[in-house]
């Protein structure tokens, strides 16, 4: 995986957005530490003053005591003393002169040209690199007045001190490391759900309809949000696909039933072409499948451009009520047969944006199911409901009603829960789905329901929006 991973990288060169990222936090970071570098050095400081260090007191109180007992002691002398075994090292100051001498080698580089140019007169230490300084103490010696300093060796030194020590390439490199290694995580993590999304997408786009972006790929963040976005745009061209096939497959199974009563229509007219009354009966059967077939290839492509595409609705403000009253009357003249009455309860005026040819073609086509399905000298009831935020349109029949398991599947085209009844009453099976497909253009949604006594009642609730 990671020399695949490399070659990936290697062919992809500069082009990579991996190696772009990459490169560009690594080069921010180099030239955040090369400066933070320059500017601490222009005012790093060499010591640090601080109170009196408690030991170091003690010791140049008792070697100042030891210098008044031995008033005739030398320079020369003092300096020779083995302090350096105890890690300490002498320092004087002469007063007059500002002269200083050591019986320390490390001392004179950079401790004994800082205390020639300052003067102290309380007590106090001066923090060095490695290096503690404690002093002044007045002392006589020779008859001259120095003052007398003590440096000891640090126990424990700061990790900047450290760092002070270490040789400038070293203290370039480390940090470099340092970045390279963070900003590589950094950009790994960025690209990781990326790379993931092209190669799902790759996938896709090859006909692997399962390909989804992995769950590792989607993070809290905006990266992830578009991964998870990617996912959701998936299952839906995925389910499209399916709807499609599905509609496909059914739209042959379906357009073979009438073909076949058409051929065999037309075998028999062309049989009894010589009994007028034989040929006439046929051929008004052969009239009556290709309606159907009409019927049901307008149907199809309604639905099919519901549900395929992005259809520009037309809103107007139109009243619900009036529309519903037109559909109603229409519908009346069919349910004339069967001697069914349609009742209304409707709100007197209500007004909402939507488009009035699809959204009476919805209407309808429930209004004329529940027609269908009741029984003669029955009645269809049809009831619009307006509220704060939303319009309820229920249509009642009073048919047998559907098998609970059934209702979901109610609005799924071509689905049939009687075959023989739908053979009865006719109709392609795509009624309810246009409708659902409808009210869904118009972001609101439509569901089924069994009466508590007898027949089925269809609700439809649509948002309130007015212009």
């Amino acid at each position: 995986m990671m020399l695949k991973k490399l070659k990936y990288y290697l062919t992809k060169g500069f082009s990579s957005i991996a190696v772009k990222l990459f490169l560009s936090f690594w080069l921010i970071a180099i030239c955040a530490v090369l400066a933070t570098r320059f500017f601490s050095l222009q005012f790093e400081q060499q010591s640090l003053i601080l109170p009196a260090h408690h030991n170091d007191v003690r010791k140049l109180d008792k070697l100042s005591k030891y210098i008044k007992k031995h008033p005739l002691i030398s320079v020369n002398k003092l300096l020779k003393q083995d302090q350096q075994r105890k890690g300490l090292g002498i320092i004087l100051k002469e007063v007059s002169t500002s002269k200083i001498q050591t019986n320390s080698i490390r001392l004179k580089e950079t401790i004994l040209p800082y205390l020639a140019k300052n003067n102290f007169t309380n007590l106090t230490s001066i923090q060095f690199p490695l290096i503690r300084v404690s002093g002044p103490s007045a002392v006589m010696l020779e008859n001259t007045k120095y003052q007398l300093y003590l440096a000891s060796r640090s126990k424990h030194p700061h990790f900047t001190t450290f760092m002070r020590h270490l040789p400038l390439s070293v203290r370039i490199t480390i940090p470099v490391i340092i970045s390279l290694l963070l900003c590589w995580l950094l950009a790994r993590s960025l690209v990781k759900p990326i790379l993931a999304m092209q190669y799902t997408a790759a996938k896709f786009g090859n006909g692997d309809l399962l390909a989804r972006v992995p769950s590792s790929a989607i993070r809290k963040d905006e990266i992830g949000e578009l991964a998870a976005n990617f996912n959701t745009m998936a299952e839906k061209l995925a389910s499209n696909f399916d709807a499609h096939q599905r509609l496909l497959a059914d739209v042959s199974h379906e357009l073979r039933s009438p073909m076949t009563r058409l051929q065999i229509a037309l075998a028999l007219a062309n049989k009894f072409n010589e009994q007028p009354q034989e040929l006439s009966r046929h051929l008004a059967r052969c009239e009556l499948e290709v309606t159907r077939l009409d019927e049901m290839i307008s149907d199809v492509l309604s639905l099919s451009r519901l549900e395929n595409s992005h259809q520009l609705l037309t809103y107007e403000n139109v009243n619900l009520t009036e529309l519903i009253i037109g559909v109603v009357e229409d519908e009346q003249y069919t349910a004339n047969e069967k001697s069914i009455t349609i009742t209304t309860d409707l709100t007197n005026e209500c007004y909402t944006l939507i488009d009035s040819q699809l959204m009476c073609s919805a209407v309808s086509n429930v209004v004329s199911n529940a027609i269908k399905y009741s029984p003669e000298q029955s009645t269809v009831s049809v009831s619009l409901v307006k509220k704060s935020s939303e319009i309820t349109i229920t249509i009642s029949d009073s048919g047998s009603g559907v098998p609970n398991a059934d209702l979901v599947h109610l609005f799924k085209p071509f689905y049939r829960v009687s075959q023989a009844r739908d053979r009865a009453t006719g109709g392609t099976g795509l009624g309810l789905a246009i409708t659902q497909q409808a009210i869904v253009a118009h972001k609101g949604t439509v569901t089924a329901q069994n009466n508590d006594g007898v027949g089925l009642t269809i609700t439809i609730v649509l948002p309130l929006t007015t212009g």
